[in-house]
């Protein structure tokens, strides 16, 4: 089975550059390839949003990438959500594939260089705060950034099976903003892992990480990526993650509090 519904890179490496919905032509970065509507074209499923959400969407959407400190490569880059804005720091929800071994799914690169790109297009280092590698969901951290919107991930809303619902990415080099719509659907065979949900938005892997909402703007879950739909992790298994990660002291803060 391919890891939590992400293309393998050697699989990446095989893709050929071709042509994008918009005629524009694919860069041979496969984090970086485009998909659906652009936000600010004024087309696709933007005409269908409401500006409020549309608004929301491209305030609480970021883009990250992890690097290779030693030769400065690039690694992975995917989409993040903002779920945090402390005081002393800002926390973003993302696939764990920025920082996994392609080779060992266990192993964690805990040395990478990740940086953020933030709405406004400005880049902050971050850090990997906590993961989980059965659900494969990653929570980075950067330093406060004071202006940021926090996502509302917690809703009362019921989000049936046949809804229409729309996945976002950010394209980590040029910050730009996509969404495409489609409609919730059935795990057909177990062709997932069992938490695992499908929707028929078509996305690249950019979109990795990225939110999957319905057309008010709730949160549905987070996506990830395969040929033929879109799996994405449900938004109580992620609720119920964070939940777990926030009850976690950090070791450097029991030094820093208590030492």
């Amino acid at each position: 089975m391919k890891r939590e519904g992400v293309r393998t890179r050697s699989q990446t490496k095989k893709q050929k550059a071709s042509t994008s919905s918009q005629g524009n032509s694919l860069p041979d970065n496969p984090f970086e390839e485009e998909f659906g509507s652009l936000s600010d074209s004024g087309q696709g499923v933007w005409t269908e949003l409401s500006k409020e959400v549309a608004s929301n969407l491209a305030g609480t959407v970021v883009s990250i990438a992890s690097f290779d400190d030693g030769n400065n490569k690039l690694f992975f880059a995917c989409t993040g959500i903002i779920t945090v804005n402390t005081p002393k720091t800002t926390s973003f929800l993302t696939s764990l594939s920025l920082v996994r071994s392609i080779d060992d799914n266990s192993k964690i690169f805990h040395d990478m260089r990740i940086e953020v790109r933030l709405p406004d297009n400005k880049i902050e280092s971050g850090w990997l705060q906590f993961y989980d590698l059965k659900h494969n969901v990653a929570v980075i951290n950067i330093i406060r950034y004071h202006s940021l919107q926090v996502a509302c991930l917690d809703h009362q809303q019921q989000i049936e099976s046949q809804s229409k619902v729309v996945a976002v990415g950010r394209c980590f080099n040029s910050g730009k903003l996509m969404a495409t719509a489609g409609m919730l659907t059935d795990n057909p065979r177990g062709a997932y892992r069992e938490e695992l949900a499908i929707s028929t938005c078509e996305i690249t892997m950019t979109g990795v990480g990225g939110p999957l909402v319905d057309f008010n703007g709730n949160f549905v879950g987070m996506n990830f990526y395969d040929e033929k739909e879109t799996p994405f992790l449900p938004r109580n298994t992620i609720l119920e993650l964070l939940s777990q990660f926030s009850k976690i002291i950090p070791w450097w803060y029991v030094l820093h509090t208590y030492l």
